[in-house]
């Protein structure tokens, strides 16, 4: 207590004393001590705690974004231990009218609600939402999108978040044209811009059922006017453009672009005469390829499409009836993960709570 009587919450500890205090409690707890009173919500928002890796260790949680029939919307699944036995559907992280997910980038997803037609950024950890402004009126937008792909990142030059919208049109006599939107949260607005202003021309491009996020960098993958792949990446920081090439040797149709341990990956189903076969491709440096695995050729195993990554390296699989399965490749051994990949909306994350406020700058933390 002070002097007027009055609770001093700090108890007089010092600040550095406290911080080290919360850094070793889960994020559930530290959420709750906002409301102890204004200078713990003031402290627990400020960037010394949000920016700083927690002492104890955070667990990951490997979570799959899929549409229940029963239920006729999607939802979130959380998978909370390593055998994959124990799966929860939390309320908090149901929604309804979200058809699409992306991210997460430092616990923070970017959520598409097309019902609506808007965007909003959420850190479920601490139950924020944040809906991203209108992207405006566009010379475009009377035309059919025939292509739509979105990109969450983080610029630490300027400790802003940036989604970027990238999207073909086609208009009534079948000629297409390319608008690539660039949202920033710092700023809160978008920038609009044509391909050919970063020096590039879009032809197709798919997004991953995984995130592919990985310094400063998000990626997608794209094939040419002669349908051979390559990577487009986008910089959050120069706001550019990247290309790599990928493996000549990787000509099948089945292929997902993931992330293997930080690096960028490429999983492909082969499908031969002899049987089907899995292979791994990582990409260790620039231009530098390794195949990182190889399974089969096998034919004992149904499946139909290289869904993923698991966080332990395991591969996420899809069979021809639409179920998705762990597959051990050192073990062979197979889980059921109980989901059902239909009407294209599956994704899967691998996500680690934080404290980072997307909140207003001219919010209260605590409020």
């Amino acid at each position: 207590m002070t002097e007027n009587g009055n609770r001093n919450c700090y108890s007089h500890l010092p600040e550095a004393v406290i911080v080290h205090i919360l850094l070793r409690l889960p994020t559930k707890s530290i959420t709750r001590f906002k409301r102890i009173c204004k200078n713990w919500a003031a402290l627990i928002g400020a960037p010394i705690l949000s920016k700083t890796t927690s002492i104890t260790k955070t667990i990951r949680l490997n979570s799959l974004y899929h549409y229940r029939p029963d239920l006729q919307r999607c939802i979130f699944t959380l998978y909370r231990d390593p055998t994959n036995s124990r799966y929860e559907e939390p309320n908090h992280l149901q929604f309804p009218n979200i058809v699409s997910v992306f991210g997460p980038v430092n616990s923070i997803f970017c959520v598409v609600d097309e019902h609506v037609g808007g965007m909003s950024l959420w850190n479920p950890a601490i139950r924020e939402f944040r809906q991203i402004p209108a992207t405006g009126p566009d010379s475009l937008s009377k035309y059919y999108a025939y292509m739509n792909v979105f990109g969450l990142g983080f610029d630490p030059s300027s400790d802003d978040y940036k989604v970027v919208w990238i999207r073909k049109f086609m208009d009534q006599t079948a000629l297409t044209s390319s608008l690539i939107s660039l949202y920033s949260l710092r700023a809160d607005s978008w920038r609009h811009f044509r391909d050919t202003d970063f020096g590039i021309v879009v032809q197709n491009m798919s997004e991953s059922k995984c995130n592919t996020y990985v310094n400063g960098v998000y990626y997608w993958l794209a094939d040419d006017v002669r349908f051979r792949y390559y990577i487009l990446g986008f910089d959050m920081r120069s706001e550019a453009f990247v290309e790599m090439d990928v493996p000549a040797c990787i000509t099948s149709l089945y292929v997902n672009l993931s992330l293997y341990y930080g690096y960028v990956a490429i999983l492909s189903l082969d499908v031969q005469d002899e049987g089907k076969s899995i292979d791994l491709w990582v990409r260790k440096r620039e231009g530098y390829w390794v195949k990182q695995m190889a399974i089969g050729p096998f034919s004992f195993w149904d499946f139909s499409w290289p869904f993923g990554l698991w966080e332990n390296g395991e591969l996420v699989m899809e069979t021809s009836f639409s179920d998705l399965v762990l597959l051990n490749p050192n073990t062979r051994q197979l889980w059921n993960l109980h989901i059902r990949s239909e009407y294209g909306h599956t994704r899967m994350y691998n996500y680690k709570e934080s404290l980072v406020s997307i909140r207003r700058r001219n919010q209260c933390s605590g409020q």
